[in-house]
């Protein structure tokens, strides 16, 4: 009877032990997509990637950073490029379809771009409140003729992308 209350009493102080252990939040990071688009010889697409952030003396924005890339219809990356973005303004990726695609004459590539927002750490190792990225970065994609400039179509629609869910190692 005492080896049973033993066993008992040491089973119970492991599951005790297990329930004070902190879970820590795996970090977040955003990543939102535009839909498919074309682009054909002589075209050239850009992606703009917006910090709404106040700047000036009473400044209340980030510097964001983000990745840009560009990708085809098979889901590789044909073009991308990390950029910090300052609170107010603006910085793009462009790729031009001869170029960086090399398209022939009476071709097309159907493209999409992406903008991700690296993972935020969480605060401390003993916190469980998920983190959230404090930057914004809106995003819209426009096709233009590369020789007159001119806008052929612009997509402010942007989707969010979930993220792969991280499990435990056992």
């Amino acid at each position: 009877m005492l080896r049973f209350a033993q066993g008992i009493s040491v089973f119970a102080l492991a599951a005790c032990g297990l329930g004070a252990q902190t879970v820590v939040p795996p970090p977040v990071q955003v990543t939102r997509t535009t839909g498919m688009v074309g682009i054909a010889e002589g075209q050239t697409a850009r992606l703009n990637a917006l910090n709404p952030g106040v700047a000036g003396p009473a400044a209340t924005g980030e510097i964001c950073s983000g990745l840009l890339a560009f990708l085809g219809e098979d889901g590789k990356v044909l073009k991308s490029a990390t950029v910090n973005v300052l609170p107010g303004t603006n910085q793009y990726l462009a790729i031009d379809s001869d170029a960086d695609l090399a398209l022939a004459v009476d071709t097309r590539r159907d493209i999409r771009a992406t903008i991700t927002i690296p993972p935020v750490p969480p605060p401390t190792a003993t916190s469980t409140t998920p983190v959230t990225p404090v930057c914004k970065l809106i995003g819209t994609l426009e096709i233009y003729n590369t020789l007159d400039g001119r806008t052929l179509v612009t997509l402010g629609t942007v989707h969010l992308v979930p993220s792969p869910v991280a499990t435990p190692g056992t």
